[in-house]
């Protein structure tokens, strides 16, 4: 009775529809554009689970609390440590990490950073179901148009406005597809765990408040809630029908201005996987414009930072609600992640080392702030202009406008580094994954390279193995 009302549903809901689609994708329709830039997404997030434990303070306390919950059980692999952890605790950890450094991937047109939770929920698939290279960029494939796809159907912004984090909410349903695929799950079984996923689906903004840890988590808590959907789900459990769409669905529950029909256009024609750029400053993605265009002129020029009497950076609103305001605030970050959120910090930072990686940005805090840094930071104003509005989120633009020896110098930038028109090579991503892995042997490093470069050829041993704990 109860598969004959399961068949009774609509067939071709959201839920079902993403089902077809994982269950169907064949890696030889994939573009060769698509298979090369998941390679690069792969190895910047495998980047990032390290680094998040390498570089920030949250890291230890994330891995240890594990543990403990964890009590030895294993199946994949924790990259930052090496160890070995059951799957939905693996992908927790790791996913956990990637997003701690606000350095990971990320889709613009739906304001989310779904690599975190795709490609760790994808590595730990994986090597549960012994997949290979070929399957693992098909499951990041399908993770990437899923979440990407609800995050753009929530409507840009309309959900942060909600208090509610579309990195923390949409891959919680793609982890299900993803996991689905791996095990060989049926369609109905896949539609129930997106079920299910729409009572697991959490990430409240109140983190902004205090610079909270609850964000870095948020990538993990999903992946491992895909991984107790799936389970319940081939055990028989019945999920919740027309999930994303009902009256009490997910986009009617977590947007303001929800627009449904994007969760499904052009799914299986075209790829936001490719819109997914990569970051190359460990900063909030408002800030990179500025970053990126600052840099660039300093370079270039190598001005006197002492000849800046103001400085004035245009951004988009949301850009400001974050990175702006309060003004005050944001000319004196207190700690990293203040920092990371502050276009203060960010011209200032841009002007006085002229690049910004990750071993620069935490250098520059952990030497202290110079006057003259603590002094570019207060005369900096931060606002919205509606010229940028009208653009964003499609495209993420930005503008300094600095006066220096009482001319006024102007710099103004639509797309930016990392991006499908400005994309980053693959070995700007192997230097990335080097400054994110300082303990790392650079024979190690290289093992993961060669294998990311013949990904399709390989296993998922062949990928993780220089990584893991030998003893």
């Amino acid at each position: 009775m109860i598969k004959d009302l399961q068949r009774g549903r609509q067939k071709m809901d959201i839920a079902r529809q993403y089902a077809e689609y994982a269950k169907n994708l064949d890696y030889n329709d994939l573009p060769e554009e698509v298979i090369l830039h998941v390679k690069k997404a792969v190895l910047d997030i495998m980047g990032n689970d390290i680094g998040g434990y390498e570089w920030m303070e949250s890291g230890p306390s994330i891995i240890d609390g594990i543990r403990i919950i964890n009590r030895g059980n294993g199946g994949a692999t924790v990259l930052a440590t090496g160890e070995s952890m059951a799957p939905e605790w693996a992908s927790f950890a790791n996913a956990s990490m990637a997003h701690s450094l606000d350095y990971d991937n990320h889709h613009a047109k739906g304001v989310i950073h779904a690599g975190g939770s795709v490609v760790n929920c994808a590595l730990a698939a994986a090597e549960e179901n012994n997949s290979n290279g070929k399957e693992l960029i098909v499951s990041v494939v399908i993770g990437y148009e899923i979440a990407c796809r609800l995050a753009m159907a929530l409507g840009p912004h309309s959900s942060h406005e909600m208090g509610f984090h579309p990195t923390g909410t949409c891959a919680t349903f793609s982890g299900s597809a993803i996991i689905g695929r791996n095990r060989k799950m049926s369609e109905d079984e896949i539609v129930n765990a997106m079920g299910l996923n729409g009572s697991q689906a959490a990430g409240s903004m109140q983190y902004v408040v205090n610079g909270a840890w609850n964000k870095r988590t948020h990538p993990g808590i999903n992946t491992h809630s895909s991984f107790i959907a799936a389970t319940l789900a081939q055990s028989g459990f019945i999920g919740a029908a027309e999930v994303f769409e009902g009256k009490q669905g997910f986009l009617q529950g977590y947007a303001l201005r929800p627009i449904p029909e994007n969760a499904t256009k052009t799914l299986g024609k075209s790829y936001e996987t490719l819109e997914n750029a990569i970051k190359p400053f460990p900063l909030c993605r408002y800030n990179h414009q500025t970053l990126d265009l600052v840099i660039d002129y300093q370079k270039e020029n190598n001005i006197d930072t002492k000849k800046i009497s103001s400085i004035t950076i245009d951004m988009p609103k949301y850009g400001v609600q974050l990175c702006g305001s309060p003004i005050e605030q944001k000319r004196n970050p207190q700690s990293p992640v203040d920092a990371q959120f502050s276009g203060c910090f960010a011209v200032a930072l841009a002007l006085t080392e002229q690049r910004a990686d990750m071993t620069t940005f935490t250098g520059a805090l952990d030497r202290g702030l110079s006057d003259e840094f603590k002094r570019l930071m207060s005369i900096t104003n931060i606002e919205q202009a509606d010229d940028l509005d009208a653009i964003h989120p499609e495209f993420w633009p930005g503008r300094v406008k600095m006066i220096i020896d009482g001319d006024e110098v102007e710099l103004y930038g639509k797309h930016m580094r990392g991006e499908r028109e400005r994309p980053m090579t693959i070995e700007e991503v192997q230097d990335k994954f080097r400054d994110l892995s300082p303990k790392h042997d650079e024979k190690n490093r290289k093992e993961v390279f060669d294998v990311i470069d013949n990904l399709e050829n390989a296993s998922i041993d062949d990928l993780l193995t220089p990584l893991r704990k030998t003893s």
